[in-house]
């Protein structure tokens, strides 16, 4: 289980700072990262740490008028946007214990924040189903699978089978 979160610390660390943080290298300024688009295209939801921010914040960018807004800003980096089918909401992931990579949603009106899991487990790489869903990868049980849970995070299920190991 350590390996598998070593593992997924340093595909994290890659999407953030690419091979300069792994290399050794000068990490160069980034205006940002992973951006998503919102599914009616005017906004562009991304990661960003401009300045002298000492963590990766969610930012929304209004296509049409250029206007830059900070969605969320936590104690530790927010990664992996995903917008909600209705444009209404982006799931991300951020750690708020030590080497413990969780799921939130953000209501982007609002700004409001909920935490969707807690688990020790890793819990990454969120995509949002069509009926409004949120579907992850978790390391829960010691084996990594595909998981779901709704919006308001009730419904937890697993919906991957373990698959035997060599």
């Amino acid at each position: 289980m350590k390996g598998a979160k070593i593992l997924a610390l340093v595909g994290l660390a890659l999407g953030l700072g690419g091979c300069s943080l792994l290399l050794g290298q000068k990490e160069e300024p980034v205006d940002f990262w992973q951006p998503v688009l919102s599914p009616d295209g005017r906004f562009l939801a991304y990661v960003a740490r401009p300045g002298e921010a000492k963590t990766y914040g969610l930012y929304l960018l209004d296509l049409a008028s250029g206007e830059e807004r900070l969605l969320v800003r936590m104690d530790q980096d927010v990664v992996y946007p995903t917008w909600s089918p209705d444009g209404t909401r982006i799931a991300f992931i951020s750690m708020q214990e030590k080497d413990n990579w969780d799921l939130f949603v953000v209501e982007v009106a609002t700004a409001r924040v909920q935490r969707l899991t807690t688990d020790p487990a890793l819990d990454v790489n969120p995509a949002w189903a069509a009926d409004g869903t949120i579907v992850f990868n978790s390391n829960r049980g010691g084996t990594w699978g595909a998981w779901a849970i709704h919006p308001d995070g009730t419904g937890l299920r697993r919906l991957s089978f373990d698959r035997p190991r060599p």
